[in-house]
C-alpha cells in the first residue's frame, strides 16, 4: 500500500496480498479487487500505479495478472478481468467448473476508462489512451488512440507531444 492511498469504504478484498496500490491513488466505494485463483498467477496480481483515480463501483477479476499504470482515470461501473470461465458442453457444469482460460491485462500511464466500460482478457491498453463509455475491449488498444463501441474499436488518434 502507497502513501496517502484512500479506500472508501465498502471495499471488497478477498485476498488483500495479492494487491499493489501506488501513492496517492484513491478507489471509491462498493469497488471489488477478486483473486480468482488463490495460490496462482504473478504477484502481486492485481498492481493499480500511483496517482489513480477510481470511481464508484469498480471491478477487477484476476487470475493471473492485471496491471494499471500510474495516472489511469476510471470512471463508474468499470469491469476488468483477465478470465473467462470454461463451459463444457456435457462435462462440468459451468457454475462448478474452477478451469479458467486466463491472459495478463495492462492499462499503461494516462489512460481515461470510460463509465460502464468492460475490459477482457489479454487486453493492453496503450498509454494515452481513452476508452469510450459502455465499451467492451477485447483487443489491445494502441497508444494515444480513441476507442469505442462493442467490441471496442479505434475512431480517433490523439495528437500533441511525443
Amino acid at each position: 500500500m502507497g502513501r496517502r492511498v484512500v479506500l472508501d469504504k465498502p471495499l471488497n478484498i478477498n485476498n488483500p496480498g495479492v494487491v499493489s496500490i501506488g501513492d496517492f491513488t484513491n478507489i471509491t466505494s462498493g469497488s471489488v479487487l477478486a483473486d480468482l485463483n488463490p495460490g496462482g498467477g504473478q504477484y502481486p496480481k492485481i498492481k493499480i500505479g500511483c496517482y489513480c483515480t477510481i470511481l464508484y463501483r469498480f471491478q477487477c477479476n484476476t487470475a493471473e495478472s492485471v496491471v494499471v499504470g500510474d495516472y489511469v482515470l476510471m470512471a463508474s461501473n468499470v469491469l476488468i478481468t483477465d478470465s473467462d470461465h470454461v463451459v463444457e458442453p456435457g462435462g462440468t457444469p459451468v457454475t462448478i467448473n474452477k478451469k479458467l482460460n486466463s491472459s495478463p491485462v495492462v492499462i499503461e500511464e494516462n489512460c481515461w476508462i470510460g463509465q460502464n466500460s468492460v475490459i477482457l482478457k489479454g487486453v493492453t491498453i496503450g498509454r494515452d489512451s481513452i476508452v469510450g463509455a459502455n465499451s467492451v475491449v477485447t483487443h489491445d488498444v494502441p497508444s494515444r488512440s480513441v476507442v469505442a463501441g462493442n467490441p471496442a474499436r479505434v475512431i480517433k488518434k490523439l495528437e500533441g507531444q511525443a
